[in-house]
């Protein structure tokens, strides 16, 4: 390795860096983020109840809380009313036809001569075929699907009304109530409402299975780089960092256009450190472990360059300047370089 820096034309300095050495590539405006957050909204302000422990770490499908239970109830109790007098009605029904039908299979499994006997059946015309009981059988059927099918519409009807009312944990993680709840407990168990004009999302869940930093990469250049040698960290207070590993890159919407993010995984144990700074902003330094020998030249001074208000970009700068070299990575105050094979 050559730890002197080498002087070129036109005065211009640059200092050579080995192999398997980490290049700041530049310091971005950085998120943390989860795995997944998602806010809850109430479908309707009713009395609420059922509240889960904020803070707690909930499985998915957790009740977080339910609005108007004692209404829900009462609608429940109704339909089930509902259903049992149409069951009886229905079954009722079946009943008289699987007696008519013992009738009918009894007649015809008769001589011609008993039937003359037979008081069921009187008259030629009112004589049974084997048809009858097939028409039989299919009324009875035809009440059974009648059933069926009312307790699945009545069923689908409640759960499409009521189901929305009981808000649950949308996956496994940890939970955070954005509106006020009453400290009296006998209150939050008898059930609050909320006032009419809070337009507030009710809670969020944040999915604490993974952690990440995130940033925008809107160089050209340096999102052609294999996205395994990047790393970032942000310094935090005690002289602390927290790293991040590279995880996906995807294309999101922002404002009214696209923008590369970049998701740097945080190790486990910093979870809890991560979680305590959702929602603020940072600053973040980006990495980039370099594969062989690369020359570091400073901007500022490639910039002083007698061509350089010539030059469109930095690559034609490069060229005159150091025209057996080419860019590897474009960073904030200094461009990174490698021989010409």
């Amino acid at each position: 390795m050559r730890h002197l820096s080498i002087s070129l034309i036109c005065g211009l300095t640059a200092a050579y860096t080995a192999a398997g050495e980490s290049i700041v590539v530049g310091k971005y405006p950085a998120k943390i983020v989860p795995e997944q957050i998602s806010e809850i909204h109430l479908k309707e302000n009713g009395l609420i109840t059922d509240l889960a422990e904020a803070g707690k770490r909930l499985e998915k499908d957790s009740i977080i809380a339910i609005i108007n239970k004692e209404q829900t109830e009462h609608d429940r109790e109704d339909m089930e009313l509902g259903l049992a007098r149409e069951r009886i009605t229905k079954q009722d029904e079946m009943r008289k036809l699987e007696a008519q039908r013992r009738q009918v299979s009894f007649y015809l499994s008769l001589s011609e001569g008993e039937r003359r006997y037979n008081t069921d059946f009187k008259g030629n015309d009112n004589a049974p075929t084997p048809e009858s009981l097939k028409d039989i059988d299919a009324r009875i059927e035809l009440l059974q699907r009648e059933l069926n099918t009312l307790e699945r519409r009545k069923q689908r009807e409640f759960d499409l009304k009521h189901d929305p009312l009981t808000v649950r944990m949308p996956f496994t993680g940890q939970l955070q109530y954005n509106v006020p709840l009453p400290e009296n407990p006998q209150e939050r168990e008898q059930g609050f409402k909320l006032p009419e004009n809070n337009m507030r999302t009710f809670a969020t869940a944040c999915d604490d299975s993974a952690y990440y930093i995130t940033i925008s990469l809107v160089d050209g250049e340096n999102s052609l780089l294999s996205e395994d040698k990047f790393s970032v960290s942000i310094a935090l207070p005690e002289g602390k960092t927290l790293q991040g590993t590279f995880a996906r890159r995807m294309i999101e919407r922002a404002g009214s256009g696209d923008a590369l993010i970049y998701y740097f995984r945080i190790p486990q144990e910093d979870h809890a450190t991560a979680h305590r700074m959702l929602g603020s902003r940072y600053t973040a330094t980006l990495k980039y472990e370099v594969e062989g020998e690369v020359l570091r030249v400073s901007k500022a001074q490639l910039a002083t360059h007698p061509q350089a208000a010539d030059c469109d970009d930095w690559a034609q700068l490069v060229e005159l300047a150091y025209p057996d070299h080419s860019i590897v990575i474009i960073g904030t105050r200094e461009l990174v370089l490698t021989k010409k094979q």
